[in-house]
């Protein structure tokens, strides 16, 4: 074996082994945030036109959680400090969810995750942002229930 086939060798195993893992996640994780998207704007839209009816159960639901599971309190894939600095929003949006894949509609699914999306259908009342939201790929709520924007890797669509 040649010097340049011995490089060239150690080139393709250093691609196959350090480059295309990372590169092909990073484009999983891509579509799964689009996929995401597009299902909570869908959702969202649905969920516009049911506007009323989400107001009355807004007195009585402050969070509902649908078609999936809840995302844990304390995800195992969030680091310690982002897991301290999203705890008070985080907290927010699941101390108290209602599971209730019914108020979503028939053929709502999942986030790309396989946990529920959240809306903060409480805040109806108080004519707050409410947001269809995932917790996106690190399993945190980011979003405060009352925030303007969505914040962090959430993903979702803003409903009112």
């Amino acid at each position: 074996m040649s010097g340049s086939q011995l490089v060239a060798a150690i080139a393709v195993v250093i691609l196959v082994t350090a480059v295309l893992p990372p590169a092909a996640a990073w484009s999983l994780n891509e579509a799964r945030i689009a996929q995401t998207q597009e299902r909570a704007r869908a959702a969202s839209e649905r969920l516009r036109a049911r506007a009323d009816e989400l107001a009355a159960i807004g007195t009585t639901v402050g969070i509902a959680c649908g078609p999936g599971r809840l995302p844990d309190i304390v995800p195992a894939m969030a680091t310690a400090r982002a897991a301290a600095a999203a705890r008070p929003s985080h907290q927010a949006w699941l101390f108290g969810a209602t599971i209730a894949p019914g108020l979503f509609g028939g053929g709502m699914p999942t986030d790309a995750w396989g946990h529920c999306f959240l809306l903060n259908v409480g805040d109806w009342a108080s004519d707050g942002p409410v947001w269809i939201l995932s917790t996106g790929p690190n399993g945190l709520v980011d979003t405060p229930t009352n925030a303007s924007a969505i914040g962090g890797d959430d993903v979702g669509a803003r409903v009112r």
